[in-house]
């Protein structure tokens, strides 16, 4: 029995990621030591039935305890220091035109408000190149084998293909197509059909923007014997129906110009320019306070709490008392956690309302109703603790007697053998 309970617990937890909260101190070791011997001490006799149920309950038990004690102590330290209602984030005033992320190294140095504006007059464009059409299902090349070379940028590729007597214009142009993307030379190549039953290769640059000295991005050439016609000249490859253009904006009035979308500015914020601005308006970039970071600890607690409260109610050997525990505590703070976000449903869960949290941030709430969330965190880590020393308190059992008043003594075996095994996350 004890074997098929040390593989549950190898098979489910062994390989968890633990935290900083899972690593203690000697005196923190001797003190839990201390708490397990004084429940001892105080502890009637009990008579459990030690089926693989009851004991794979202890280990979920004492694990889910352990993880939201960590978020609880994670949420409590970030509280106290003030850094979840301190952070900030870049903001955009039209993410649909230009989005905007934060890349320096400490956004809280950062000051809040509008730091730059911006006005985008052109985006960065590909070349794109777009090939004759020509009937699917005839051939008008030369069957054997061809070749050309691309010249992108200061690099220039050879490529070599074959056409035999079955081939169409259709499957030299997918061929080709396949050629191109698969080399991964810069360009993306697609086979396009028209109504008429004809079909031509477009190819675009994956590069946009353009140098003077490199005017187009990208070209074919091919040289045929006997003077006939090339394959890219059939093909109509070296036709640009859209030459590269380099993205033009102004920051604070300052015109400014770039080969890419992606511009970073004094290496703090980095731009993505989406979408031209209106003739004289401008996008207004700069830092605002997150309720990022406030908003995934809220998460993080509630899933936590619905994660134990879920378990207390779990299959035939939990024992009602966990339940009410749990009850009795988010009762107990419900006007807290009501109008901080946190939302008593009528199952017992907690359910985050993100619009008043981030309300409740705002308008002060959350720092009014401080003390008040602390001590609903204390509670929680109280009765965690609780979960922790003696699992087995939650289970239903047996009572055999009460322990003498007058001459009581720590009963070593009385739960060693069950908290200490599952106690391997505290080492």
């Amino acid at each position: 029995m004890v074997n098929s309970v040390y593989q549950y617990y190898l098979t489910n937890y062994a390989y968890k990621e633990t935290s900083h909260y899972d690593t203690h101190k000697k005196s923190e070791l001797r003190e839990i030591y201390k708490n397990i011997i004084k429940q001892n001490k105080k502890s009637p006799l009990y008579r459990f039935n030690f089926t693989d149920e009851v004991q794979r309950f202890a280990i979920d038990l004492k694990e889910n305890a352990r993880s939201f004690r960590n978020v609880v102590l994670d949420a409590t330290t970030e509280a106290e220091s003030g850094t979840l209602l301190a952070q900030k984030a870049a903001f955009s005033s039209d993410e649909e035109t230009v989005s905007v992320s934060y890349v320096g190294e400490n956004p809280a140095l950062e000051e809040e408000g509008v730091a730059y504006e911006i006005e985008v007059k052109q985006l960065a464009q590909s070349q794109i190149n777009m090939g004759d059409f020509l009937p699917s299902d005839r051939l008008d090349f030369k069957t054997g084998s061809h070749s050309f070379d691309l010249s992108i940028g200061s690099s220039t590729y050879e490529f070599q293909f074959k056409i035999s007597d079955s081939s169409t214009n259709l499957k030299v142009q997918e061929k080709l197509a396949r050629l191109v993307n698969r080399s991964n030379v810069g360009l993306r190549a697609e086979v396009l059909k028209d109504q008429n039953g004809s079909s031509a290769l477009q190819l675009t640059s994956t590069q946009a923007g353009i140098s003077d000295s490199r005017n187009p991005l990208f070209y074919f050439s091919a040289f045929s014997e006997d003077g006939e016609e090339s394959c890219i000249d059939l093909l109509g490859l070296n036709h640009i129906v859209r030459q590269p253009t380099n993205a033009s904006f102004t920051v604070n009035g300052e015109e400014h110009t770039a080969f890419s979308n992606l511009v970073t500015i004094h290496h703090a914020y980095q731009l993505e320019l989406k979408d031209l601005t209106e003739k004289g308006e401008t996008v207004q970039i700069g830092m605002h306070q997150s309720a990022e970071a406030l908003l995934q600890h809220m998460h993080q607690l509630a899933n936590g709490f619905n994660s134990l409260y879920d378990l207390s109610k779990e299959g035939d050997c939990s024992s009602d008392r966990l339940h009410r525990d749990l009850n009795y505590i988010t009762k107990h703070f419900r006007s807290t956690l009501d109008s901080t976000g946190l939302m008593v449903q009528k199952d017992g869960h907690l359910k985050t309302d993100e619009a008043l949290i981030v309300q409740a941030a705002s308008d002060g709430t959350l720092n009014r109703e401080f003390e008040h969330l602390s001590n609903f965190r204390k509670s929680l880590i109280h009765q965690i603790n609780q979960i922790s020393i003696d699992p087995l308190e939650y289970i239903k059992r047996t009572m055999v007697s009460y322990p003498n008043p007058k001459h009581n003594y720590a009963n070593a075996y009385h739960v060693s053998v069950y908290s200490g095994m599952m106690f391997n996350g505290y080492i």
